[in-house]
């Protein structure tokens, strides 16, 4: 078994010094050649009307493009140095493939972690990127991928893989710094439509940080981690005795094949179609929450109840047809301030949706003292902004009306309904540290 060649770049937290950081000009030279931006930022809705945005965009994609072009010139020298970590050469090839990562990823986003690892199954190598948690990083990396030329014996992913079962041992040792609990594992479906882990083992003590921390890493070596992201929901560590004698590979094993026959039956459970098809606005009934936004409508009470309870969502947990689940958020709405002057509306906005083919409002809102909300599930949003656009127009909305995303890697994606539409106040920070001199 070839020996998985781990190597992760860090955050850059050095010192920034800013001079002309606004919101008219926000980018930042790293003095690499680079640029980032000190205020939070879109990327699939980026538009002429913020061109700071435009400049990072095409900066990043520019340098994204730099990054394969010199990968493919280099792709020998890696493949050789990958080849051979061991022996008396293995500490000068990790060298060299840190250095070149570091030197040409660094340009794309600093923030961007990498893996190398065996191509399951066959000859070749994998290098895995990943935004180490950092959700506005997500869509870059996924661009970094798409962007990949096809390359015999390489493989590309915006996500760390899961480890094949005899390296899972292997691997929580080199990321733990010890060797691996044994355990053993149950898993439940939420009402999220997440998948809720307990793991059970006799060496978890009192350090329920430690515990968790321990337990997250064997999820993550095991089923990898996209599934991580998308499916994993609450884990629970509980100490007590296994059923059977604990053999890693086998656990392992035993933990993937549950998660995944568990992750069937949600996907089983969605709907066929898209929401545009199925929506019943007729059947709606209220769901209230406990949170700023305190109540909505909608025939969908699972999805609502889910999305009013927050927490990381991604729209793949209640739709597996290509629908996007958003809002169009209208604050200073004098003239939609309760759920029966939002309804007439509400038909007319899902009407003009659906002959567009752009998608459907699945539900209504308002928020105190008045602002109001339409939910939308949107399977073309090219086809989805202009239909908005008018709407918000011919019913004269506030100009601060923007759709919003619910997916945790759109949080900061924002389309304004006029040309005039600021960014919104309560978008994400971006993840570098600045500080302004």
């Amino acid at each position: 078994m070839k020996h998985r060649f781990s190597l992760r770049t860090l955050p850059v937290l050095s010192l920034l010094l800013l001079t002309s950081c606004t919101p008219d000009s926000p980018l930042l030279d790293k003095g690499n050649g680079s640029a980032y931006c000190a205020l939070p930022t879109r990327w699939s809705t980026v538009d002429k009307n913020y061109p700071p945005e435009v400049r990072l965009k095409e900066k990043t994609i520019e340098h994204i493009d730099m990054f394969w072009t010199d990968f493919q010139k280099s792709q020998t020298q890696l493949a050789l140095a990958l080849d051979n970590m061991r022996g008396e050469s293995g500490k000068a090839n990790s060298d060299m493939v840190t250095s070149w990562m570091k030197e040409h990823l660094e340009y794309v986003d600093p923030a961007i972690e990498y893996e190398f690892g065996p191509i399951r199954g066959q000859q070749g190598h994998e290098l895995d990127f990943s935004a180490g948690g950092r959700d506005e990083v997500m869509q870059i990396c996924k661009t970094l991928v798409a962007k990949a030329p096809k390359l015999p014996g390489w493989k590309f992913s915006a996500y760390r893989q899961a480890l094949p079962l005899d390296s899972i041992a292997g691997g929580f040792k080199r990321r733990a710094g010890r060797d691996i609990l044994p355990f053993e594992v149950s898993v439940n479906v939420s009402p999220q439509n997440k998948l809720d882990v307990i793991f059970v083992s006799p060496e978890f003590e009192n350090d329920e940080a430690d515990n968790m921390k321990a337990s997250r890493i064997i999820s993550d070596l095991i089923h990898g981690e996209e599934n991580g992201d998308i499916w994993l929901g609450v884990i629970t560590p509980k100490k007590g005795a296994l059923m059977g004698q604990f053999v890693c590979a086998a656990n392992a094993d035993a933990y993937s094949k549950l998660f995944e026959a568990k992750k069937k039956e949600i996907l089983a459970s969605l709907p066929k179609t898209p929401y545009y098809k199925i929506a019943d606005l007729g059947k709606a009934e209220e769901i209230h929450f406990g949170t700023k936004r305190n109540v909505m409508k909608t025939p969908f009470k699972k999805l609502g109840e889910t999305l009013g309870a927050g927490g990381r969502f991604h729209s793949t947990q209640f739709s597996k047809c290509g629908d996007r689940f958003a809002y169009l958020k209208i604050p200073k709405s004098t003239d939609l301030k309760t759920l029966e002057q939002l309804e007439p509306v509400q038909k007319e906005l899902d009407a003009e949706l659906k002959k567009a083919g752009a998608g459907c409002v699945f539900g209504i809102g308002v928020e105190l003292p008045d602002t109001a909300y339409f939910d939308l599930a949107i399977v073309d949003l090219e086809k989805a902004i202009p239909v908005l656009k008018r709407f918000s127009e011919q019913h004269k909305l506030s100009h601060e009306s923007a759709l919003r995303f619910y997916d945790a890697d759109w949080l900061n994606e924002w389309v304004g309904m006029f040309d005039d539409t600021k960014k919104p106040a309560d978008l994400k920070k971006p993840w570098f540290k600045t500080q302004v001199e």
